[in-house]
């Protein structure tokens, strides 16, 4: 009988040989924990970016955030059938989205091991608006009691409700100086500057009526050109007939003052008269360039954020 030797080289041969099934084993299952990986991150990013979409139709809007959370999964590759729920809150504050999708396994399958679910849940909410951009230099008293749905009138005289607004104001504000033409662009465009909550803005003293009219008749032609079938209950967030504006604290106004921003409401614009007199509705939806606030009061404009 031959006595057969090996030396560290054969050794070596020979654990590897032993071992290489159980290595093999150990790069397929890496290969499809990998493949796990890649599609649970994609449909992450998918139902992340589906709510934080819808929630901008919140709360106003809950049937369109439903919508357009799933058209927007569907354009970032989640097929229907892997929305497992679209839900808004019972207040229409928050929207949730669970997608759940099986994976087949490549490599797994000699373990039998034939496929796995990967699941994800992403909730998006509307929180109050803490600064803006694009503002109407149309101020509103914070005293008054507002409830969306409201029909208000602005500039039209020097009293909100019970308040006064002061002695030669009608409610125009001076955002990055002050005069008629600005005032006028800021209208029809929105003031590009920032304005945060607690922030003192100035007044713009006397009716100025001209520019007043001509820029909000600009916004209602624009967003009837536009889109034509918008209403105050029913409009796409960018109608330009939706203003946001400062909601501020008039007490102690006299001529030029300042006046401290209490926070941001939503109006709906529905015409303006002959003497600058405009006619709109207290509306709730969220705003573009926007920061969010965690707190504070609320008067209709939001912001919508990633909750989980």
């Amino acid at each position: 009988m031959r006595n057969y030797r090996f030396g560290r080289k054969g050794q070596s041969i020979v654990l590897l040989t032993l071992a290489l099934p159980a290595l093999l084993g150990c790069v397929s299952l890496a290969v499809d924990i990998a493949n796990l990986y890649f599609n649970w991150s994609r449909i992450r990013s998918a139902t992340d970016a589906a709510v934080l979409a819808g929630a901008g139709y919140l709360p106003a809007f809950p049937d369109k955030a439903k919508s357009v959370a799933a058209t927007y999964a569907q354009t970032n590759g989640v097929t229907s059938a892997e929305i497992v729920s679209t839900t808004v809150a019972e207040d229409q504050k928050s929207l949730s989205m669970t997608v759940s999708r099986t994976v087949p396994y490549s490599f797994a399958r000699v373990l039998g091991l034939i496929s796995a679910p990967v699941r994800v849940t992403a909730v998006a909410g509307v929180q109050s608006v803490n600064k803006a951009r694009g503002i109407v230099p149309l101020g509103l008293d914070y005293r008054t009691p507002r409830v969306i749905g409201d029909e208000i009138e602005l500039h039209r005289g020097q009293y909100h409700g019970q308040w006064e607004v002061g002695p030669g104001n009608w409610d125009p504000l001076a955002l990055g100086g002050t005069g008629a033409s600005l005032y006028g662009d800021n209208i029809m465009y929105g003031y590009q500057g920032q304005v945060s909550v607690g922030d003192g803005v100035q007044t713009e003293p006397g009716l100025i009526n001209g520019p007043t009219v001509n820029a909000i008749e600009y916004r209602i032609d624009q967003g009837a050109a536009n889109f034509p079938g918008g209403t105050f209950d029913s409009h796409e967030l960018n109608d330009p007939r939706v203003m946001l504006v400062p909601m501020v604290d008039f007490s102690n106004v006299n001529g030029s003052s300042t006046v401290p921003v209490m926070g941001f409401a939503e109006l709906w614009v529905v015409s303006v008269s002959g003497n600058g007199t405009i006619t709109a509705y207290f509306i709730e939806q969220t705003a573009p360039d926007t920061t969010p606030s965690s707190g504070g009061d609320n008067y209709g404009a939001y912001k919508a954020v990633l909750i989980q």
